[in-house]
């Protein structure tokens, strides 16, 4: 058997030795990376704070148009309670969020009440977006809700509300409901939940045949539900009213007519 060349045994029997500085660089950047991803995962903005789709409020007043569906606003920035949506342009929906009783937008001052979540908390969230399906208020009240309810015919409430209780069994488990008589007696249609922690009472508004408005408020301002239902409307009026007309692209532009 032929025995291997005398410098090949050499080169097995001699000991690579690796630099002295070599492991406490490796340790070193292994620390430097797991602190980086610690800190990441800890203080670091999260995948829905990147994509602008995680509560972010600001107090900037610069007017955002966006279009959802066939409804298009000029809403001030501090209204807007996610980053995503100050972009403007054609969006599925816009959420907003205001302090009670007078619909005040949000101010860096004001944060602490904004972060409210208690029963008394003042604020309240708002969503126009499209839902093609949903219908409007008086056949959504024969047709969904009213076979949901105990008593049909439902029972004096307060605050000039009537009261309506769901049956355990249906999707409204652990809500109440409450009608009261809006412009040309349509009803506004108030859905609140029961127990804690949630205690929300929430409408929906239909805006156009495919936009709907959604807002809420904690059960406890539910005496004032006719001037809140009134602000809101007269809020998201305004919001239509600043809408600018889209700007046709330059080369669609007609020159002026030279004289």
């Amino acid at each position: 058997m032929a025995r291997p060349p005398r410098d090949t045994r050499r080169a097995q029997d001699e000991v690579v030795e690796r630099p002295p500085w070599l492991i406490p660089v490796l340790v070193a950047a292994g620390v430097v990376v797991f602190a980086a991803i610690f800190l990441w995962y800890y203080v670091g903005p999260t995948a829905d704070e990147i994509l602008g789709i995680a509560p972010e409020a600001t107090d900037r007043m610069d007017a955002v148009q966006v279009s959802i569906g066939d409804v298009q606003m000029g809403v001030p920035a501090n209204y807007t309670r996610f980053a995503g949506a100050r972009t403007g342009g054609a969006l599925e929906r816009i959420d907003l969020h205001v302090l009670l009783p007078e619909l005040v937008p949000f101010a860096e001052r004001m944060r602490e009440e904004f972060d409210r979540s208690d029963p008394l908390s003042p604020v309240l969230h708002m969503r126009v977006e499209e839902a093609p399906n949903i219908l409007a208020g008086q056949p959504r009240l024969e047709l969904v809700y009213l076979p949901a309810v105990t008593n049909r015919e439902g029972e004096a409430g307060p605050h000039g509300l009537r009261h309506y209780v769901f049956r355990n069994e249906t999707g409204f488990n652990g809500q109440d409901m409450y009608v009261g008589k809006g412009p040309a007696g349509a009803p506004i249609i108030l859905v609140c939940a029961r127990d804690a922690p949630l205690l929300w009472c929430r409408r929906e508004i239909l805006l156009t045949e495919t936009v709907v408005l959604r807002y809420r408020y904690k059960r406890a301002h539910l005496e004032d539900w006719k001037q809140i239902d009134d602000k809101v409307l007269a809020l998201i009026a305004t919001f239509r009213a600043n809408a600018k007309p889209d700007t046709p692209p330059e080369e669609l532009r007609l020159s002026p007519a030279e004289p």
